[in-house]
């Protein structure tokens, strides 16, 4: 449960791609550039939140809804506000400190009510040299990045659906009787943490590997081989191969620099910490970055607030925001 004093804000890396849902493509040819920048895409969603098209049920069952409660441009960045209505979320109990039974309330969820969460983004417009950029997320335990980033996504592809022919392309094939609708893609990459580093220095490393989604075979035909979805290649990490690299963080430098030479844009890795525990992640190529592995993330508290926070709130806040900004370069 989020805390009434402070808020924990994790880092990520996002860019944005173009991507089809064509049949008649090629898989290699349903990946390309962005077909809109960043400032171009969340005006497009500021539109459709404006339209009431900005909400979410994940199925026709489903126990919560997303929402993109408020969004705002400023100069340097923008900042989004998610909200999140689960009614299969737990009764919430409260009590007085040494309270009785007398003192003891339930607040009670139906199929059409919920415990209501609340997340920030703030997504800065300037990029890095991989271009690549900054966003920084209000960590919520009913709103974690995983799901807010598969929201994020699916406003853009609401967005595509509106602004149609601003993403109709030509198709591939050349043939001017044939066109493709696209939309953009948010890929999320997560700043690793110092618990990551020391963990992963101090481990033992069991394995690494340069991982592609697409198959990387001589002779591979995807429309023959559908089943084939993907090539790794594994990578030694002996004793003697780590020593000789210098240690577990140059050896997997070394990968990551191998799969870079190679075009391969992921590389898997798993250890073992100083107590036995195994763990993996997985990094990108092009940036070192982790990918979907929540432990690991780059986080810091804010706190010192001027009034007790609730779990949720109908606009953005702007003390939460201000202090989110402030650490852009932590």
């Amino acid at each position: 449960m989020s805390s009434r004093f402070e808020r924990t804000v994790q880092f990520f890396d996002i860019s944005l791609t173009g991507h089809t849902r064509s049949r008649d493509l090629d898989p290699n040819h349903k990946k390309f550039a962005s077909p809109k920048t960043l400032d171009e895409l969340l005006t497009h969603i500021e539109v459709i939140r404006e339209l009431g098209q900005a909400r979410k049920k994940s199925g026709t069952k489903s126990k919560y809804q997303f929402a993109l409660e408020h969004i705002e441009n400023r100069d340097d960045c923008w900042i989004l506000l998610i909200n999140l209505v689960d009614s299969n979320a737990a009764n919430v109990v409260t009590n007085r400190i040494d309270g009785s039974e007398a003192d003891r309330h339930t607040i009670e969820f139906n199929d059409d009510q919920g415990l209501e969460s609340s997340a920030h983004l703030v997504i800065f417009k300037e990029t890095n040299k991989l271009g690549k950029h900054l966003m920084l997320f209000e960590k919520s335990q009913h709103v974690p990045f995983q799901k807010a980033s598969a929201f994020l996504n699916h406003l853009a592809a609401v967005a595509a659906r509106h602004f149609r022919d601003e993403y109709v392309k030509p198709h591939p094939s050349g043939n001017p009787a044939k066109e493709i609708n696209t939309y953009c893609k948010f890929s999320l990459f997560a700043h690793p943490s110092d618990e990551f580093k020391e963990e992963l220095r101090t481990g033992t490393l069991t394995g690494i590997r340069l991982t592609s989604d697409t198959v990387l075979l001589r002779g591979y035909d995807a429309k023959a081989q559908p089943e084939l979805v993907g090539t790794e290649v594994k990578v030694d990490v002996t004793r003697w191969a780590v020593a000789r690299s210098g240690g577990n963080m140059k050896h997997l430098k070394k990968a990551l620099a191998h799969a870079n030479e190679l075009d391969v844009p992921f590389v898997r890795v798993s250890f073992e910490d100083e107590t036995g525990s195994s763990h993996t992640a997985t990094l990108s190529t092009d940036t070192g970055m982790l990918m979907n592995k929540d432990r690991y993330v780059k986080k810091r508290k804010i706190r010192n607030f001027s009034v007790p926070l609730a779990t949720a709130v109908p606009v953005i806040n702007e003390e939460i925001t201000q202090k989110m900004i402030e650490l852009r370069h932590a």
